[in-house]
């Protein structure tokens, strides 16, 4: 079995030269075939860790290996393999023969993992036809190419504490809830929803003027090609950051919400106690897939003209776009120096 399409990053990118990748492939219905997460974050037991069940073994000692061993050209950088999913960085040193990109390479992959599962396996037969044999992978997978600099040490932290944050999310349901600090570098906000967002290394601002070249912004060719990469890149599993403001970030956000996909929403109005968003938004806190911030009043400045809050509102989005591991990530006290 090989599995040769892939969702890509970079439509015109040559995927046979050398480049670094981050590839993400995901289980069909999120089945945990790979092992179960063990450990605590609290102080005093186990780092949280992966337990690999047979099949998790035998991808780690057998079937990552074949990557480099059928072609040399490619090293296996950093490997973070989940419940559920794994991720690879992944170094193309050398061109690739002539006919074989980075698709037919992890499709490659996937097709051994999948060989070893269906043996592994009791419950299918292994005289049993190739058609009637479950998928093991959902089609295809998501890359990052890693270019920008920094973007490489981003993820090696982020995959590296990628146990951490699954435990995380099982110690600390509150970081899925509300909390009336957190503060991002010098700035205080309330927040609602999934703090872990702030962590993932690829965040791209949605940020729109209401015009461009003297017509709404909406009806340009501009607003159709950004609009199109940015809910490609969601889609690939990256969080949109927006106040939600102009009519075409509007739209971005409606559209994330409605997908259900990763976002950082930035808002005026405050969050108290007792404060809750309106349905669409809390359906996506609790799916996890959003993230509500709104910086203290005390700390915004007195604006002139709503131009003036728009812009501010735009430059919160663009600090939270520059997150890095390194950033001094707090709420209420807890740092979230390892991410999510």
């Amino acid at each position: 079995m090989t599995d040769s399409c892939q969702t890509r990053r970079m439509y015109g990118h040559d995927y046979a030269v050398p480049g670094t990748y981050e590839v993400t492939i995901v289980v069909a219905d999120r089945r945990p075939v790979f092992g179960e997460i063990v450990g605590t974050t609290k102080n005093g037991g186990e780092k949280p860790h992966l337990k690999p069940s047979p099949l998790g073994q035998t991808v780690l000692e057998k079937e990552i290996p074949k990557i480099h061993h059928y072609y040399p050209q490619v090293d296996i950088w950093q490997v973070c393999l989940m419940p559920d999913h794994l991720h690879l960085i992944i170094r193309i040193n050398q061109p690739l023969p002539k006919g074989k990109h980075l698709g037919i390479v992890v499709g490659a992959f996937k097709g051994g993992i999948s060989r070893a599962w269906w043996q592994l396996d009791t419950t299918v037969s292994a005289a049993s036809a190739v058609e009637s044999r479950p998928p093991l992978f959902e089609p295809n997978y998501n890359d990052h190419i890693l270019m920008r600099d920094g973007q490489l040490d981003n993820w090696k932290r982020y995959l590296r504490d990628n146990p951490l944050r699954y435990m995380m999310r099982r110690e600390y349901p509150d970081l899925f809830q509300r909390t009336l600090c957190i503060t991002v570098g010098n700035t205080r906000y309330s927040a609602f929803g999934n703090m872990l967002l702030l962590r993932q290394p690829e965040k791209h601002q949605v940020f729109f003027h209401r015009r461009t070249g003297g017509v709404p912004t909406e009806n340009t060719d501009f607003w159709k090609a950004e609009s199109q990469r940015l809910i490609s890149a969601a889609n690939s599993g990256d969080v949109l950051v927006t106040p939600g403001i102009s009519e075409c970030e509007k739209r971005i956000k409606n559209m994330a919400l409605e997908q259900k996909l990763r976002m950082i929403h930035v808002q005026a109005a405050p969050i108290g106690r007792y404060w809750k968003p309106e349905r669409s938004r809390f359906e996506a806190c609790a799916h996890g897939s959003l993230l509500i911030l709104a910086p203290w009043p005390e700390d915004m400045p007195d604006f002139a003209s709503d131009y003036e809050r728009f812009h501010y509102l735009n430059r919160l989005t663009e600090a939270i776009c520059a997150i890095s591991h390194t950033t001094n990530v707090a709420v209420q006290g807890l740092r979230l120096s390892h991410g999510g």
